[in-house]
Formats: C-alpha cells, structure tokens, sequence
C-alpha cells in the first residue's frame, strides 16, 4: 500500500502527453487480457468437445453413421468439420462408380481443406491484437519515458537546478510508462505465442481427422462399388 500510494500520485499529476500514453496503455493491457482469459477457456472447452466427439467417431462402422453423430453432439471444431464434409457429399448425385470414386474424393479433401482454414481463422480471431500490443506496447513506453525525460531537463533549465529534488519527480514519471508498457507487453506477447502453438498444434490434428473421414468414405465407396460388382457376376 505504502509502495502504491506515490504511484498513483505520480500518474495523477503527470502531464496531458503521458496521460494519453499511459491511457492508450491501459486501453492494450485490458483488451490483451480479456482476449487470453476467453480465448483460454474457449481452447479448453474446445479440447474437451473434440475428445468427446472423436471418441464416438471411432465407433463409427459405415460413413452413413456420422449423420447421426452430428445431430446428438454439441458444437466442435471437429464437428463442424464433419459437417461440412456431409454437406458436400449431399451435393454427390449418380451411382458410384470406379471412375468416380477419385473425383469424389478429390471434392472431400477440397471441403476439408476449406473447413480447416474456416475453423483456423475463427482461432486465430483477435490474436493480431496480441501481436500488436506485445510490439508497440515497449515504444510506447519508451516514447513516454524520453518526453518524461524531456520535461526533467526543461525543469532543471527552468530552475537553474540539477538537484535530485528538482529531476527525481520527473525522472519517476518518465519511468512509469516503461513499466507499464513492459507490464502490456510481456503477457500479450506471451499470450499470443502460446495460442498460435495451440493452434497449429489444433490444425494438424484436424488434418488427421479429415484424412479418417476421407477413408471411412472411400471404404463406404468401395464397399458400393464391389457390391455392386458381385451383383452383375
């Protein structure tokens, strides 16, 4: 408390231009922190609904099943994506055929490949905040310091004094912005390292979803088409 008090008191006696600073500051450290604080319990829950679903998924025999899946499950990415890839096969039309079971297949991958980037971008929302304040949050600080710096020597010309009295209050002053803009920084830097290693981390295992997807097509297509031609012999 006792370390508090003169801080406070040093900002609310600082000058208009360090105000501003210290205001937009304040404006980057509360939104960098509200982004990491949703951002990381989305990315828990996140986990949980995609293990839930996988784990069904892998109980699945024919491809006609994840219709179902899809309905009684909550939202996932992984549901989404198994969405996407039921949307586009509504689109097939004809009987399956050697010939067509590649071109199929070539249409999945496409409406996996688009899902993927989908679900990667929704992840990656607001993470540019992250970047930007973790860059500009120390210039920031820097460019309050050195004008903090500016007025202790304006004030030694102006007293005709470099006693400590004199330079000490403005010198505090100009240091606060650096504190505060390391105090932006540091978190939102590492906040924003830390979501897009989970996210990469989140599209490759989506990228090995879609591929077991794709195959337990291909199999239901196979499956049609040798049926199929034990049925003319």
């Amino acid at each position: 408390m006792n370390n508090t008090v003169p801080v406070l008191q040093m900002i609310t006696q600082s000058d208009i231009v360090t105000m501003v600073i210290l205001g937009i500051l304040a404006f980057m450290s509360l939104g960098s922190w509200g982004i990491i604080i949703v951002k990381f319990f989305k990315h828990k829950s996140n986990l949980r609904a995609n293990a839930k679903f996988f784990k069904e998924f892998c109980k699945l025999k024919h491809f006609s099943e994840l219709q179902k899946l899809c309905t009684v499950s909550s939202d996932s990415a992984l549901r989404l994506l198994s969405v996407e890839v039921l949307n586009e096969v509504s689109k097939f039309k004809g009987k399956v055929t050697y010939e067509s079971i590649q071109h199929r297949s070539s249409l999945l991958e496409d409406a996996i490949q688009r899902s993927i980037e989908g679900i990667r971008m929704g992840e990656d929302r607001y993470l540019t905040f992250l970047a930007t304040s973790s860059n500009l949050a120390p210039f920031f600080g820097l460019l309050g310091t050195v004008w903090g710096i500016m007025i202790a020597f304006f004030q030694i010309g102006h007293h005709g004094s470099a006693d400590l009295t004199v330079v000490a209050p403005g010198i505090a002053m100009a240091l606060i912005t650096t504190v505060a803009g390391l105090l932006v920084a540091i978190p939102a830097s590492a906040g924003y390292n830390y979501f897009t290693s989970k996210n990469g981390s989140n599209e490759t295992s989506y990228y090995n979803f879609g591929s077991q997807v794709l195959s337990l097509f291909k199999r239901g297509d196979m499956l049609a088409v040798e049926g199929v031609a034990e049925e003319e012999a």
